[in-house]
């Protein structure tokens, strides 16, 4: 068998693959200023860059059925932070009672039949962190439990997958150090990579909010269906999304080769495939491959599963300074304000100016639906700027100058997504893509 454990360790951080030459930039787009677009006081002018690329690409969800979605704010509580704390205690007080136990073995024969048992509960776990998954997706998209209850969720199903990893790993170890005994790599990888799809961007973030991090606090837009989560926020100067379709995934299926999965990601994403020259590497076993992509101002990870030769879940990195801001939408009351139109879940640009002098204006910004509540999302701060995630349906968005009962409001209705179906759709004229996708 071939030496594993430095790659593994690796694998349970994550995957680093090659970087390709530096490509154009993808969606980067010159902000916006004021000029004869305001028109009239009070009225609401629609302007769009015609010179501005393609949006962000993204897997979406299949909405042949109903769609949950809201947004939260993902704070600390002493008690989830508490919880988290006890419970990664005790998951790894079990691994190394496992350990211990396996190095006891007075036989060399039950020292290996002890690891195997070990990885098969691994594998066990594996498939109840998968149906806890799916019962919270359910109970979110039923209305059943809130955005938060299942962020929360979300957050512990990832730390026991963490735990599950770093027990495959010690696993793998013993049996490196056993005389004329190793673990099928393949067994090892797959379980591995399955391990991962637990994990994300967004999650992360949100993990590490609950446990105790004040700065990851954040504001998080939850969408779902029956079969599938996207997760999506705006944090440390880019946008960040996350989606899990499992009606896309055939967890049955064990075989994917590389140049397979290549294919379908340059397919899915073929702007930001050309902008990394098609350089992207990756790792993959089971059923699942891992792409990893590197462009000038993001990144894309890309989960391609056998089987069904679909990319089943992605993470995206984007820097908001090259977001493609698309159609803005402009209104001038006490203050000018500049909405910029992007998809349910997108990156929303919030600008706030002094209609006389044209300079920027902190301001408090609420989003909310017309003639219902509106929650505080922010300040523009100094640049007069605020970036956050767009609801999913119409909505209203204000901005009160701080220090002042200046205000202006505007009507948004979000965009349309670029999405990764309407891609495959293009490239082969076969691909059919799912209803709403």
């Amino acid at each position: 068998m071939r030496t594993i454990p430095v790659i593994l360790a690796a694998l349970l951080v994550f995957a680093s693959v090659g970087v390709g030459a530096p490509g154009a930039a993808i969606g980067a787009q010159p902000q916006q200023g004021g000029g004869d677009t305001d028109g009239p006081a009070g009225a609401v002018v629609a302007t769009s860059d015609h010179n501005a690329t393609e949006g962000i690409r993204v897997l979406s969800l299949n909405e042949s059925g109903d769609v949950a979605a809201d947004i939260d704010v993902v704070t600390i509580e002493a008690g989830t932070a508490t919880e988290f704390a006890a419970s990664g205690s005790a998951t790894r007080i079990e691994t190394m009672a496992l350990r211990e136990r396996i190095e006891a073995a007075n036989t060399t024969d039950e020292r290996q039949r002890r690891i195997l048992d070990g990885l098969n509960e691994v594998e066990k776990d594996a498939i109840t962190l998968h149906s806890r998954q799916q019962t919270a997706i359910e109970a979110y998209t039923s209305g059943t439990t809130t955005a938060r209850e299942l962020l929360v969720e979300l957050a512990r199903i990832r730390a026991s997958a963490a735990v599950l990893s770093d027990r495959v790993r010690v696993l793998n170890d013993l049996a490196e150090d056993t005389d004329d005994f190793g673990i099928d790599e393949t067994r090892v990888f797959a379980l591995v990579y399955d391990l991962r799809t637990f994990d994300g961007p967004v999650r992360s973030r949100t993990a590490a909010a609950l446990s105790g991090d004040q700065s990851a606090s954040t504001r998080v837009y939850v969408a779902a269906t029956g079969d599938g989560v996207s997760l999506a926020t705006v944090a440390d100067g880019r946008y960040i999304r996350e989606t899990y379709r499992g009606d896309l995934r055939d967890r049955e299926n064990t075989g994917i080769d590389q140049e397979t999965a290549e294919n379908v990601t340059r397919r899915s994403y073929p702007e930001l495939w050309n902008a990394t020259a098609g350089s992207g590497g990756g790792v993959g076993s089971g059923g699942v491959f891992i792409l990893d992509l590197e462009y000038p101002n993001g990144t894309l990870t890309a989960f391609v599963g056998g089987g069904s030769e679909r990319v089943f879940m992605e993470h995206q990195r984007i820097d908001l300074a090259g977001v493609d801001t698309g159609e803005q939408t402009t209104r001038t009351l006490d203050l000018t304000l500049r909405v910029n139109r992007t998809f349910p879940g997108g990156p929303l640009r919030v600008a706030v100016t002094d209609p006389a002098t044209g300079e920027p204006v902190n301001a408090v910004v609420k989003v909310g639906r017309d003639g219902g509540e509106s929650t505080d999302v922010g300040r523009t701060g100094d640049d007069g700027v605020l970036w956050t995630v767009s609801p999913r349906g119409e909505f209203v968005v204000t901005v009160v100058e701080v220090g002042s009962t200046d205000v202006s409001t505007v009507p948004v209705t979000p965009s349309e997504p670029t999405t990764v179906a309407a891609a495959l759709e293009g490239a082969n004229g076969s691909a059919q893509p799912e209803p709403g996708d």
